[in-house]
């Protein structure tokens, strides 16, 4: 995947600022080859927190990324968002069995080298 630049993503909604909204991050050489990161974020009726995070992880640069997200159904505006993001992002949304049955779910889906998983509610640094 090409990472996404600012300028690529959805724009920041009303009174947001700063990294990850407003503010780019470094972009890191292409000069691989790169493993391939599969990050899966399982969520369930997460919208307030979510588009930060998948912006968070997008705009990280890294040009071997995949992103999973497993969400458990959600009826808060939460696919809505997801949907926005479709270009950079694989997702699923249907019931499941909590937290770990969608990491297991977004593992099961992965195909990168290292797998990694992040909550919709976090953020990296």
């Amino acid at each position: 995947m090409i990472p996404p630049t600012l300028a690529d993503l959805p724009p920041a909604p009303t009174g947001r600022s700063g990294w990850p909204w407003t503010e780019a991050s470094p972009s890191v050489p292409d000069d691989g080859p790169w493993p391939t990161v599969s990050v899966i974020t399982p969520s369930f009726n997460q919208a307030p927190f979510i588009e930060e995070t998948i912006r968070s992880v997008l705009l990280q640069s890294y040009p071997a990324l995949e992103y999973l997200i497993v969400d458990g159904g959600s009826r808060d505006g939460t696919v809505e968002i997801l949907r926005r993001y479709d270009p950079w992002l694989r997702w699923i949304s249907e019931p499941d069995r909590g937290q770990t049955d969608a990491i297991n779910k977004g593992l099961r889906l992965a195909t990168g080298d290292i797998l990694a998983y992040l909550n919709a509610d976090e953020l990296p640094a």
